[in-house]
């Protein structure tokens, strides 16, 4: 059986109030996959990135949301109000 897991930027320092946080960079993102796969007996099909909105479940550990680094993307859906997204990366596997 196929299956994929995703790994986005994780909160390093939640901003005051609410306010903007600060995420761990792309590279740091790659790292965590690096790990999980040496940590892991699974059979890798491909790695790649997408980019997907600033809300994810169930990603395990950990809180994951936008990244304000270089992998942040505003997209304007209607007057004044943006959806973000961030570049993260999917293992897609066997096990």
């Amino acid at each position: 059986m196929i299956k994929y897991k995703d790994f986005a930027p994780r909160i390093t320092e939640r901003g005051p109030f609410g306010g903007p946080s600060d995420y761990e960079s792309f590279s740091e993102v790659v790292s965590a996959v690096n790990q999980w796969i040496e940590n892991t007996t699974i059979q890798v099909i491909n790695v790649e990135t997408v980019v997907l909105p600033d809300r994810i479940k169930g990603m395990g550990d950990g809180d994951y949301g936008v990244t304000t680094s270089n992998a942040f993307y505003p997209v304007m859906i209607s007057q004044g109000l943006a959806i973000n997204y961030f570049q993260c990366v999917r293992v897609w596997y066997r096990e």
